[in-house]
C-alpha cells in the first residue's frame, strides 16, 4: 500500500511538471501569442529557370508536295492540275524536351504582373507520310480533231519527313500575384528549327478514243510519261507562328519558384499544331 501511495506521488508532480512545460504561449502574460505573418512573394524583377516536358506535334502533309509535282508537269495542261491534289493525310508524333528560360517581370498596384520571357527547348521529333493517287482525267486540250485523250492512270506519289530539333518563344506576360502564387497566359513569336525531306513521283499513260465515224478514225498511239521524281530538302530551315499558353508559378523559397504550362505553338508554313507540357524550377534575382 505504501509502495502505492509513493508511486501516485511521483506520477502527479511528472504530471505537473508536463503540463508547465508544455503549457500554451496565449496563456502567459498579458498579452496572446500571435503566429507570425506569412512571407509574401516580390514577384517582380528578372528571372531564369530550367525546364523539361512532353511534346506533342500534328503535321497536316495533304498539299506538301503539290509544288514538286507541277514542277514536273510544268508548262503543261497538268500543271494547274496536281497542284489542287491532296496526296497525302495527317501525321502525329510525340516525345520529351528540356531546355530553359529567362525573363523580367514588372509588379503593378493591385497585384497585375506583366513581363517578357525568352523560352527555348531542346527535341527531336519525327514524322512523316506517303501516299499514291491515281485517277482517270479526260482531256483533249492537245488532241486533234475527232480524237479524245483520256490520262489512264494519271498518278502522283508523295512523300515527306519532318525532323523538328529546336522550338523557341518570345512571349509577353500577364499575371496575377496572390501570395505565394502566380497564375499566367502568355502569347507571342514561335520559332522552329527543323529538317525536311520531300518528293513527288508522277506518271501516266495517254490513250486516245477518236470518235466513230465512216470510214473510223485510227486512234493515235498510246504514250507514257514517267515515273519522273522532284526532290526537295532542308537542313536545319527555321519556321515561324505564333505561341500561346497559361501556367501557374508557385514560390517554394524566396527566391526560388516551380512552375507548370501548356503552350501551343502554331507554323501556317509547316502546318503544324505543337503542344507542349512543361514543369519548371527557376531562381529570381
Amino acid at each position: 500500500m505504501r509502495c502505492l501511495l509513493v508511486a501516485l506521488g511521483l506520477i502527479a508532480s511528472t504530471c505537473g511538471a508536463l503540463a508547465q512545460e508544455f503549457e500554451l504561449p496565449t496563456l502567459r502574460g498579458t498579452q496572446a501569442w500571435v503566429p507570425p505573418a506569412p512571407v509574401v512573394t516580390g514577384w517582380g524583377g528578372f528571372y531564369a529557370g530550367a525546364q523539361f516536358g512532353y511534346t506533342n506535334a500534328g503535321i497536316d502533309f495533304a498539299n506538301s508536295v503539290n509544288d514538286l509535282s507541277s514542277f514536273i508537269v510544268r508548262n503543261s495542261i497538268f500543271e494547274s492540275i496536281v497542284g489542287g491534289f491532296t496526296t497525302m493525310g495527317k501525321a502525329s508524333t510525340n516525345g520529351g524536351h528540356y531546355g530553359f528560360f529567362a525573363g523580367y517581370n514588372q509588379a503593378w498596384e493591385g497585384g497585375a504582373i506583366l513581363g517578357l520571357e525568352v523560352n527555348y527547348s531542346r527535341l527531336s521529333l519525327t514524322t512523316g507520310a506517303a501516299d499514291t493517287n491515281s485517277l482517270r482525267i479526260a482531256n483533249d486540250a492537245t488532241a486533234p480533231p475527232g480524237h479524245h485523250f483520256f490520262y489512264d492512270p494519271f498518278t502522283v506519289t508523295g512523300a515527306a519527313t519532318i525532323h523538328i530539333t529546336d522550338l523557341a518563344s518570345f512571349r509577353a506576360r500577364a499575371g496575377w500575384a496572390a501570395g505565394q502564387l502566380m497564375p499566367y497566359v502568355f502569347g507571342g513569336l514561335a520559332v522552329a528549327r527543323a529538317d525536311s525531306d520531300r518528293s513527288a513521283t508522277v506518271s501516266y499513260t495517254r490513250k486516245d478514243v477518236p470518235d466513230s465515224t465512216v470510214p473510223p478514225i485510227t486512234p493515235l498511239p498510246t504514250a507514257t510519261f514517267g515515273p519522273v521524281t522532284q526532290t526537295d530538302g532542308n537542313k536545319g530551315r527555321f519556321y515561324y507562328g505564333y505561341a500561346l499558353g497559361l501556367g501557374l508559378e508557385a514560390c517554394i523559397m524566396p527566391n526560388v519558384f516551380l512552375r507548370g504550362e501548356w503552350e501551343l505553338d502554331n507554323f501556317q508554313s509547316l502546318r503544324a499544331n505543337v503542344n507542349n507540357a512543361r514543369a519548371a524550377i527557376g531562381v529570381r534575382f
